[in-house]
């Protein structure tokens, strides 16, 4: 099975926790990728963010909007990049990164694709037969 946060929920892995609820924790990221790097999870074990119900899912992002501000105020930092993978790890979580500059956050490029290719995969996502 893929890793989790059972062991951080349980208390078996200990981390620098900054804010939690009752149904989310908010700790530094262990391997940060910037200074003030923080996870956000949910006490409720789901595999990704899009295996929360509806009203879980808007909790966390709910959570995750007052965790970012809080970073932008005390740390300061003139943005706070939020990413969400949910690959190397099988549990609901969002990482906050405090910026002051672009390319301080691994970014999101790749290769154009072809324009025929980019059609057909937007008339898929829509729907369209």
């Amino acid at each position: 099975m893929a890793a989790d946060f059972r062991d951080i929920l349980d208390g078996r892995r200990p981390v620098h926790v900054i804010a939690e609820d009752d149904q989310h924790l908010a700790f530094l990221a262990e391997r940060p990728a910037r200074p003030g790097h923080v996870v956000v999870i949910t006490r409720q074990v789901a595999d990704s963010v899009f295996d929360l119900d509806e009203a879980a899912h808007a909790a966390l992002w709910a959570f995750v909007h007052t965790q970012g501000q809080l970073l932008r105020e005390r740390l300061p930092c003139a943005r706070v990049c939020v990413s969400v993978i949910g690959w190397a790890v099988r549990h609901a979580h969002v990482h906050l990164l405090p910026t002051d500059a672009p390319g301080q956050v691994p970014g999101l490029d790749g290769e154009p694709l072809p324009a025929a290719e980019m059609a057909a995969l937007a008339a898929r996502l829509r729907g369209e037969p």
